[in-house]
């Protein structure tokens, strides 16, 4: 039995389309997200195969749109990698900051009787070191203290 290029074309096709209706299906399942690096792979794999396909066979309509799902979709990769690395960086300097300054107590006030109520929104004590630092926010400080209004 011998396997012709039509076949294996056929078979790329079947792969591409398979991948892209993957991605689709686990975005409307809420499984990834439209801005997760799976949804984005399985797009660009998927769009880039079906363009091989669809110029080999000649069909233009579907090659331009697979050359417009390539763009977009290595265009939100790089945002992704941009985002990855940006977060790296942030945490790193917050490690550095934590490691050199000593934690700062941050006091949440939000007026409830519910101790996980509030924690950001809410008036919010910070000393003036932490103020100063860019890279730190409420929601990363090493240590939090409530305070209960209504009590």
């Amino acid at each position: 039995m011998t396997i012709s290029l039509l076949t294996v074309i056929t078979a790329l096709g079947w792969v591409g389309a398979i991948a892209v209706v993957l991605a689709y299906g686990m975005v409307s399942k809420g499984r990834w997200t439209a801005d997760s690096l799976p949804f984005q792979l399985s797009n660009v794999a998927g769009a880039s195969v079906m363009l091989v396909i669809a110029i080999v066979n000649g069909i233009w309509p579907s090659a331009l749109s697979n050359v417009a799902a390539v763009v977009i979709g290595a265009a939100a990769m790089r945002t992704i990698a941009r985002a990855r690395r940006a977060e790296r960086a942030a945490a790193a300097q917050l490690a550095a900051l934590q490691a050199t300054a000593e934690p700062h107590a941050v006091t949440v006030v939000d007026g409830s009787a519910d101790a996980t109520a509030g924690a950001l929104g809410t008036e919010a004590r910070l000393d003036a070191a932490t103020e100063a630092s860019d890279v730190a926010d409420v929601a990363e400080l090493p240590r939090q203290e409530r305070v209960d209004l209504a009590a």
